[in-house]
């Protein structure tokens, strides 16, 4: 990588800047949460406290449909780009961080409404309707498989968490219950009201292996959002040779 100058730092931190903007991106947040980038790091590059590095700097062309000699050196006009250069949020990936069900301060952190801080993502086609705020946690154990049910979640599995609905009967949840270790990840059903008038609910696995809980109380549980969509690794070969005869 170019040793670049503090001088020459700044510039390029000022042509990244008009560059989000020009994409539709007013605010670095708007643009950030669209591909889920990691803010922090994002803001360095912006605010012109770390050089960007040629990979950094080919994503971010990408996203904000300049070229890489834009970014870099200034050359060519912002408004007369690559013919047939789209921005990728129009055309190809927003990339939805990944966070650990264990994780429960970096959940605690999203459940509160600030943005993940994690650099693992997973890329979803912006051609698709996806939530405006969302992550994907990924399924870890049996509690939720079970084959005689019509959705059935496997270890693997990829849940996309909307964190912006508000839950529904029969809703696949996403759920923070200080008295467990983890996250729960189950399936949301109400059962009444509380004399308060708060909702009594029980998160139900479907493996009835695994126990149910019921939340209602005070601090008994925080549901974070709502699944709207599974991602699956299939492995083909081993499909087929099951599919074989004999």
């Amino acid at each position: 990588m170019r040793d670049w100058t503090a001088e020459e730092i700044r510039s390029i931190a000022d042509r990244l800047r008009r560059a989000r903007i020009h994409a539709g991106f007013e605010r670095a947040t708007e643009a950030v949460r669209r591909f889920g980038w990691n803010y922090s790091r994002y803001m360095n590059y912006e605010n012109g406290e770390r050089a960007v590095p040629p990979k950094q700097a080919i994503l971010f062309a990408s996203a904000f449909g300049v070229t890489v000699d834009y970014i870099y050196f200034g050359k060519g006009d912002i408004l007369n780009q690559i013919e047939r250069t789209l921005p990728l949020m129009s055309r190809i990936v927003r990339r939805i961080p990944l966070v650990g069900v264990e994780n429960i301060a970096e959940l605690q952190r999203i459940a509160s409404g600030l943005e993940p801080m994690l650099a693992a993502t997973i890329p979803v086609s912006s051609e698709e309707t996806l939530p405006e705020r969302a992550i994907f946690i990924e399924i870890c154990d049996k509690s939720m498989s079970n084959s005689g049910e019509a959705i059935s979640f496997e270890p693997g599995d990829k849940a996309m968490i909307d964190l912006d609905a508000a839950p529904a009967p029969a809703d696949f949840v996403l759920a923070l219950v200080p008295e467990e270790r983890s996250a729960m990840f189950r399936l949301y059903r109400e059962v009444g009201r509380a004399e308060d008038g708060s909702m009594i609910a029980d998160l139900v696995p479907l493996n009835p292996n695994f126990r149910t809980v019921r939340i209602g109380n005070p601090g008994s549980a925080q549901i974070i959002g709502v699944c709207r969509r599974i991602h699956r690794i299939v492995e083909l070969g081993a499909a087929v040779r099951r599919s074989r005869p004999g």
